[in-house]
């Protein structure tokens, strides 16, 4: 069914109330012995990475600003770059990645809205790099700069989401729909709307390998495709599985393995009066991810998970080995729990803490840090007390 973009605001408001209201902390922390401990101020930190010297780069949303805490804690006095993001509702700086050589090329990759029209307003999608030059963002360059312009009378909706480098060193991105369910863009493979990408580094040119590189008429940097708004992705640091998020409007919010090639699906797939989140097209989720108290194919259930990423046992022994994820709509921070050995199944989602509404990072140390709409937050291993 199409959800008209005056109907997703109403759901997305409503949403945001429930959410906030439950954001406030609770018994969860001791339940997992870990507390959350306050790193930088800082305002909508949707995308973050590390550094290997320790320093911690992110991009704020809503002001197009990266920044960069130092590897002791403190935030550098003025920012490393400045992109003149275009912001609405979902668009802004959503994306930020280290290049895999960043000890040797000091390169650092930036996803944002720029803007193509004021009225009405539109938008489009551009990745850029700056590098690192003792502190501040230097020779900025487009790397993906031809990305569709948004679609109008739907500004702010499904448009860039995050950029993140694989194992094989290639360039991932991910674009939303445009809230375009009328005009099922996220089926046709002539156009980036509503895919997953994997480009070169360099230049944005489709990476070898890409399953569609030789199929006349259409786009050779898709990797997947399907997708409302696969705002986010991580790779498992063991099996090196691609899973990622399909943010859907009203129900059957998704966590997909995300192979190439494969159709996930939308738009008819996730959205009511579906009763069973598995009937509609293309490949299934993993499992779902509903608010508290609702099933996935309640209407309204989403949560928009906004990052995701891995726990590590090592340094989070009652967390254990799982998937991570936050949630912009309830601000929840849930361990997702995938049952061996092939962890292509969703047994279980239990509440860690209740501030976590942004983006996720993982330090060198194996600290999951994560963001706020004013923080940037680590979760601390507690020591267990002996009886």
């Amino acid at each position: 069914m199409a959800t008209s973009f005056k109907h997703w605001v109403l759901a997305f408001s409503i949403l945001l109330v429930t959410g906030l209201a439950s954001a406030c902390g609770g018994d969860e922390e001791s339940k997992f012995n870990v507390k959350s401990d306050v790193v930088v101020r800082a305002d909508y930190p949707m995308a973050m990475e590390f550094a290997p010297d320790g320093r911690l780069f992110y991009g704020e949303q809503l002001t197009g600003n990266i920044r960069v805490v130092s590897a002791d804690g403190k935030l550098q006095d003025e920012p490393f770059a400045h992109v003149e993001t275009q912001t609405a509702l979902q668009w802004g700086l959503t994306g930020l990645a280290l290049d895999p050589q960043f000890a040797t090329n000091h390169f650092v990759y930036v996803y944002y809205t720029e803007l193509r029209q004021k009225e009405p307003l539109i938008g489009s999608p551009v990745v850029v790099r700056f590098t690192d030059q003792n502190g501040k963002g230097g020779e900025q360059q487009v790397i993906v700069g031809d990305l569709p312009n948004t679609a109008v009378h739907h500004e702010g909706i499904n448009a860039n989401g995050r950029i993140h480098f694989g194992p094989d060193g290639f360039l991932y991105v991910s674009v939303g729909d445009y809230d375009a369910s009328e005009t099922p863009f996220a089926q046709d493979l002539s156009t980036p709307i509503g895919k997953l990408l994997r480009v070169n580094k360099s230049d944005g040119s489709a990476a070898a390998g890409n399953p569609f590189i030789d199929k006349p008429g259409t786009d050779p940097r898709i990797y997947a495709y399907g997708f409302r708004v696969p705002f986010d992705f991580a790779f498992h640091p063991d099996t090196k599985t691609l899973y990622g998020t399909d943010n859907t409007p009203v129900t059957c919010e998704e966590i997909n393995i995300i192979k190439p090639g494969a159709n996930y699906g939308w738009p008819k797939v996730g959205t009511f009066p579906f009763a069973d989140c598995n009937a509609g097209e293309g490949t299934h989720g993993i499992g779902f991810l509903p608010k508290p108290d609702t099933r996935p194919e309640d209407f309204l259930s989403v949560v928009s998970v906004s990052g995701l990423g891995f726990a590590s046992a090592r340094v989070y022994p009652t967390i254990g080995d799982s998937m991570v994820v936050c949630e912009f709509l309830t601000s929840l921070f849930r361990r997702v729990t995938l049952a061996p050995p092939q962890f292509d199944r969703i047994t279980a989602n239990d509440i860690v803490v209740k501030d976590c509404k942004l983006g996720i990072t993982i330090s060198p140390d194996g600290l999951i840090y994560y963001g706020t709409d004013t923080e940037i937050r680590k979760l601390v291993p507690v020591p267990i007390k002996s009886e």
